[in-house]
């Protein structure tokens, strides 16, 4: 590999953009470079080979560790340039192994130091389930590029986790540097992801096979997936790739020639916009344009340049070249973008030296002694509902919440104010949160960025000991706790967590940062499969005893009959029966009971409930509001409560095309109740809910009734369009003929419960109905009391008249979490279907049912009523026996769900009405 600088220099060229990522061709001293999602710091301080190599390895102590920057590509191990280039330990699966060197769980055994013995045992399920998953994978995987010599780094146990040492400094060591090892493992989980999901020839059921074969549970398989061994979105580590022969003769040639291996696959990356860093060395001035010749505007490409990137148009042509040795500094770089074809995945890249070229005379070269500029690495992915948005640094994400709660404090009640103090005075006294307290999150560094992470509240009490009083904040609008270490005083550093530690360009792990000297100096031994024949790993939950759902008492809408049928539909039964023609339809008084939500409910006279049965004709028979008799609607009575002034301000809004009621404290701005039901807007006022919104709130949420607590921003966005990853939602991917255990029930109350307990829980708790049922006892009432949360704008639903300045912004779920909380699967059918994403037709069947199938079933009458609930805990019930029942597809639960088919009519005729009364009483 050539250094030579045959060009005079002054340092680096202006030419490099600010912004990440790079895309385009450079001169890095007197050597020619194309650069796919690059990095500028890289580019600006690019390692040689000695400085970067292969990671390799023979005894432990020997052992060279880097996984956390780019290094050169073996044709060996192209799985290291997918290991993820962000914070890995979290989610499902890899949360087990978020320990910090100091907190690792070691203890005394004797007179020697070890990983907790649960713990190692949990790390050995993790690695050998992965390793089976990879060989299942592989032997799937139409291309596998490399097979000649490929190379399979040490699993992590053979670094010692599961041993025991005679320092406790000796075991730390060792449960660090087994943990770095499960990264190798990730990368290759991730490629081998992206291979089956992408170039399967044929539409297989490999997920299905990859179980079958790993005997894994489904369930472990769609957590993987959903980690960030899964997820394509996330930033990967990339690699430096050379084409040149090596004037070292101690590298051998197999190791540089990796585009001669499988050139696929760096077509692919680039043509697929892959988010993994490509750094391509093309050699010196003198040599590339013999190796790129060209004749007229036709290539001459020799056999060791990727045919795919001549395909692409990604090469340094001659003009290029030249473009880029006419301008003066040691790195210097010309930017290129890509255009996007008429067929998917067939872009092609252009440069933009003659549409942007570079101008000295505006952009003079800064020398390398008075350069002041400070690059920074590319931000990593932010965590989903941690609340900080992407590309927010620390002090931006803490300006952004100092200034919402200067905001929120203006508009708080004295209830909330009082019970805000509460929750400071007892933040106050030190303890850690318990399991139902505030919630906490960790400031980790990523690529030289601190990250905001949920801490996990099985580990609230070992961040309390990691943290000092003054390393944590306490934020009472939120109940929240953030911990970092740059808070205050520094807690002791840790010189070996170089993947939590380094920003994303570090030295790599060497020995002299081992700790004791009784760290083994060989790897241990091949450890056998721990499963016997049919034995399959499944999700580690601990078992469940039940779904912790006791009968809940909601609140009913009156204390008597005569109340409640006033406060909902406005009907006024009166003394006497009324008299009604014998050609309108009146339905049974049972019918009417169920209307109301409860078949045994006692009625205080007879005559009340025929004349509700009459007021029930009446509604489905009338057009106008003046066909309903007078002494049955209170609209036609002037001493009702729709005439005296009203608690709250209720007007009629259309947002996003459909028409809404907006109800919100008379004569204050701030926060808005949005509630799609005219029915229940009427309910507000009759029952005079108010007058502060957070009383609304409240009585909203104890009848389990859907609506929106919204702010109003000046931001407005289509947020119908937000991409979204294609995967599966729910609980994932089944095979044909899946028949679930109770284990498979106790994994997805876990799941789902894990989810409710992030910031996104309080907008399923919005939600009403059936997914606000199963929210409502992980998520408190106050979470949905504080407003939206702080990605409201980046996760949440923008609902805007089409006119205004404004619009209102509240967290909604999306339909994959939906489908998770509702315990949805999507099984195969044992058809196949080349347009789906495993190559089979799948149905979805579900725990419990989705929301639109209790839209339309005999149940939702608009809130959650006694019947609601007794049919709940049924359900319940059979899903915690130790068979548990059956799962049901979406038209089964449509039709299950009907029961009373007389009722739906009734709902719509009751809200036409309430509907005209609002268009006439608040046009």
């Amino acid at each position: 590999m050539s250094t030579t600088h045959s060009q005079p220099t002054d340092g680096p060229s202006p030419t490099i953009p600010l912004s990440h990522p790079l895309l385009g061709h450079a001169r890095i001293g007197n050597d020619i470079w194309s650069v796919y999602h690059g990095d500028r710091r890289l580019l600006l301080d690019m390692p040689d080979r000695t400085k970067a190599p292969p990671p390799e390895f023979n005894e432990v102590r020997k052992m060279r560790f880097n996984f956390w920057s780019p290094t050169y590509v073996s044709p060996k191990a192209p799985q290291l340039m997918f290991i993820p280039a962000c914070f890995t330990w979290c989610g499902r699966i890899f949360d087990a192994l978020n320990y910090r060197r100091e907190t690792f769980p070691i203890y005394a055994d004797g007179e020697k130091y070890r990983l907790h013995p649960r713990v190692a045992e949990h790390w050995y399920e993790i690695e050998s389930s992965m390793r089976r998953i990879i060989h299942a994978m592989w032997t799937l995987t139409p291309q596998n590029p490399g097979t000649q010599e490929r190379v399979e780094y040490p699993f992590p146990h053979r670094f010692g986790y599961e041993k025991a040492f005679f320092t406790e400094a000796a075991a730390r060591t060792v449960a660090l540097r087994s943990r770095h090892a499960f990264l190798p493992l990730i990368g290759e989980l991730s490629m081998r992801f992206w291979y089956l999901s992408v170039f399967s020839s044929t539409p297989i059921d490999w997920r299905e096979k990859v179980c079958q074969r790993a005997r894994v549970h489904p369930q472990w398989l769609a957590d993987l997936e959903a980690s960030v061994a899964g997820d394509m979105g996330t930033p990967r580590l990339g690699g430096i790739i050379d084409f040149t022969v090596p004037a070292d003769t101690r590298f051998p040639l197999d190791e540089v020639t990796l585009p001669r291996t499988f050139d696929w696959l760096l077509g692919q990356i680039i043509a697929r916009g892959m988010p993994i860093p490509l750094y391509i060395q093309w050699g010196p001035l003198e040599t590339t344009f013999h190796k790129i010749g060209a004749t007229g505007t036709s290539f001459t490409i020799p056999v060791f340049v990727p045919r795919s990137l001549q395909k692409l148009g990604f090469l340094p042509e001659p003009s290029e070249i030249a473009y880029l040795q006419r301008i003066l500094g040691s790195v210097v770089f010309s930017r290129w973008e890509v255009r996007r074809g008429t067929q998917p995945f067939e872009p092609t890249y252009h440069s933009l030296r003659d549409a942007e070229p570079y101008d000295p005379s505006k952009a003079p070269i800064t020398t390398h002694a008075t350069s002041t500029i400070e690059t920074s690495a590319p931000f990593p992915p932010v965590e989903p509902g941690s609340g900080q948005r992407t590309g927010e640094t620390m002090t931006e994400f803490f300006s952004r919440r100092e200034k919402e709660n200067v905001h929120r404090a203006s508009r708080e009640t004295p209830e909330q104010l009082q019970r805000r103090q509460q929750k400071e005075a007892n933040a106050a006294r030190g303890g850690a949160p318990g399991k139902k307290g505030a919630r906490v999150y960790v400031w980790e560094k990523s690529n030289g960025h601190f990250i905001r992470m949920a801490g996990g509240r099985q580990r609230y009490d070992d961040i309390w000991e990691e943290y000092g009083p003054q390393q944590r904040r306490y934020d009472g609008f939120r109940d929240e706790w953030d911990v970092c270490e740059a808070f205050g005083s520094p807690a002791e550093q840790d010189d070996g967590d170089e993947h939590d530690s380094q920003d994303g360009f570090g030295a790599p792990f060497t020995q002299e940062e081992d700790d004791g000297d009784d760290v083994p100096s060989q790897l241990l031994p091949e450890r056998p499969e721990p499963l016997e024949e049919g034995e399959i790993t499944v999700p580690n939950d601990q078992p469940a005893s039940g779904d912790d759902h006791d009968n809940l008492e909601f609140d009913r809408i009156a204390i008597s009959f005569r109340e409640a049928v006033y406060m909902r539909y406005g009907c006024t039964v009166g003394k006497k029966e009324i008299q009604v023609p014998q050609d309108l339809p009146i339905p049974a008084q049972e019918i009417a009971k169920k209307f109301l939500g409860n078949q045994n409910l006692s009625v205080e006279k007879p005559e009340y409930l025929q004349n509700f049965c009459a007021f029930l004709g009446y509604l489905k028979a009338s057009k106008h509001l003046p066909d309903i008799p007078p002494s049955l609607l209170d609209f036609h009575q002037s001493e009702q409560d729709l005439y005296c002034d009203w608690v709250v301000r209720v007007r009629r809004q259309t947002l996003n095309g459909k028409l809404c009621y907006v109800i919100q404290e008379t004569g204050r701005e701030g926060l808005y109740v949005l509630v799609e039901s005219a029915t229940t807007a009427l309910e507000v006022v009759r029952q005079g809910w108010g007058p502060s919104i957070s009383h609304v709130v409240e009585k909203l949420l104890a009848r389990n009734i859907k609506f929106l607590f919204c702010c109003q921003y000046k931001e407005i966005t289509n947020t119908e369009l937000r991409h979204t990853r294609k995967m599966y939602s729910g609980l994932g991917f089944r095979p044909h003929n899946y028949v679930p255990s109770q284990r498979d029930y106790q994994s997805y109350v876990a799941v789902r419960d894990q989810f409710l307990r992030t910031p996104r829980g309080r907008a399923a708790k919005l939600c009403g109905g059936i997914v606000g049922r199963l929210a409502c006892t992980v998520v408190s009432d106050e979470e949905v009391q504080r407003g939206p949360t702080d990605s409201v704008l980046t996760e949440g639903v923008c609902l805007w008249d089409g006119v205004s300045q404004w619009a209102y912004w509240d967290d909604e779920l999306t339909d994959k979490e939906i489908d998770l909380i509702c315990g949805v699967y999507h099984i195969s059918t044992g058809q196949t279907d080349s347009t789906a994403l495993s190559g089979q037709q799948t149905t979805a069947r579900s725990w419990w049912p989705r929301p639109s199938a209790m839209a339309n079933s005999g149940l939702n009458v608009g809130w959650w009523t006694p019947m609601c609930e007794q049919w709940f805990q049924r359900r319940l019930a059979s899903l915690e026996a130790p068979q548990p029942a059956n799962l049901v597809t979406h038209g089964a639960w449509k039709h299950n769900l009907k029961l009373e088919r007389r009722c739906p009519p009734l709902a719509e005729a009751a809200e036409r009405v309430a509907a005209q009364i609002l268009e006439t009483m608040r046009p």
